[in-house]
């Protein structure tokens, strides 16, 4: 048996007829479930996966890794997937916010509230910490700071479900989830972003699933702005950790992915829309 996870939303794409956005969606089929994790910003996915032939009928669930538009803005079009549970972390409907460091102007980058995936869909709100969806497949979130190069990042703001609308917050990410399924071989990791920092992640995978080792990770990995020393601090914990697949997608950033693929050779994958990763 084995697992194949296929890239329907990348940032990068190099084939005929396939879209690529600022965005993320997998899909993981692990020979017994099929999830969606992510849906990216539009129905690109939709578009990529009727272009490589894939049903996204009758998947077991669609995963959304944190509340921000570039990983749940698909989810508008959540009536094509069929009826289908969507595992969402409570946090993540937070109203949520990036500031531009230089003007300090606030963006909004939350997901949008007018769908009617909100009001209709078959929405598993869950809480802090882990939860076991099925045989083998956990989400975990409130991902703890613990490394001493992984801070709260200072530019992601949020109206907080308690104070709706007038009590600005620095937002910790606390919605993010990780996926995490267990495999003969090890743990796979599948992160959306990682804004409390790969590393962070990974020490509370470890943390959860104690004496077990990562066999593989597909994670954004937040990196595109961050300077050489916090990607170098980055590639070297990586490396201690001897994962055998690493593939660092989306927000990673062109620069972080290149000295990644240099650093650890052949074991670091590059990304790209209609990839198909056999783990």
């Amino acid at each position: 048996r084995m697992m194949k996870v296929t890239i329907l939303t990348e940032n990068t794409v190099y084939k005929r007829g396939l879209l690529g956005e600022h965005g993320l969606s997998l899909l993981i089929d692990t020979g017994r479930q099929r999830y969606l994790f992510d849906t990216g910003q539009s129905r690109v996915f939709l578009h990529n996966a009727a272009k490589l032939g894939i049903d996204l009928k009758g998947l077991d669930g669609v995963i959304l890794s944190h509340g921000h538009y570039d990983h749940g803005g698909g989810l508008e079009f959540w009536q094509e997937l069929g009826d289908v549970p969507i595992y969402i972390q409570e946090k993540a409907f937070e109203k949520k916010y990036n500031e531009n460091p230089r003007t300090k102007k606030l963006y909004y980058i939350g997901l949008e509230d007018k769908g009617s995936w909100q009001k209709k869909a078959d929405i598993r709100r869950l809480s802090g910490g882990g939860t076991q969806i099925s045989e083998g497949v956990y989400l975990l979130s409130e991902i703890p700071y613990t490394t001493d190069f992984e801070s709260v990042p200072g530019c992601f703001w949020k109206y907080g479900l308690q104070h709706p609308g007038y009590e600005l917050l620095v937002d910790k990410m606390e919605d993010e989830q990780l996926l995490v399924i267990e495999e003969e071989e090890g743990l796979c990791v599948f992160a959306g972003c990682a804004h409390a920092g790969i590393i962070n992640c990974l020490r509370y995978v470890q943390t959860v699933f104690s004496g077990k080792n990562i066999h593989c990770l597909v994670a954004g990995m937040h990196l595109k702005n961050c300077g050489s020393k916090r990607v170098q601090k980055t590639i070297d914990k990586l490396k201690e950790l001897k994962i055998d697949i690493v593939m660092p997608v989306h927000c990673t950033g062109m620069r972080a992915i290149a000295a990644m693929r240099e650093s650890l050779g052949s074991v670091c994958v590059l990304p790209e829309v209609g990839k198909e990763l056999e783990i």
